[in-house]
């Protein structure tokens, strides 16, 4: 018979760091940050590519917003955290 520690089912390993980039983006961004900053605090080389994969996200779950929205590919775009309004 298996002991306790075989019976349990493995987390997927790919999660946890997920939801530790989400956080690091997110406590990052209280103050605007170009995407080229953000990726290189969270340690990517391709700001293009991490934007995609990871700004975008964000800023479609309504958690950042960039700073000049109608000008989307703007050199001085930022991106910040959104703050709730109660």
């Amino acid at each position: 018979m298996k002991n306790d520690t075989q019976l349990r089912p493995q987390v997927n390993p790919q999660v946890n760091p997920q939801v530790e980039l989400r956080e690091k983006i997110i406590s990052y961004c209280r103050v605007p940050h170009s995407r080229k900053e953000i990726a290189a605090y969270c340690g990517f080389k391709d700001a293009k590519n991490f934007a995609s994969k990871h700004l975008n996200a964000l800023i479609k779950q309504g958690i950042l917003e960039m700073t000049i929205p109608d000008k989307p590919r703007s050199s001085k775009q930022k991106y910040i955290l959104v703050l709730k309004k109660d």
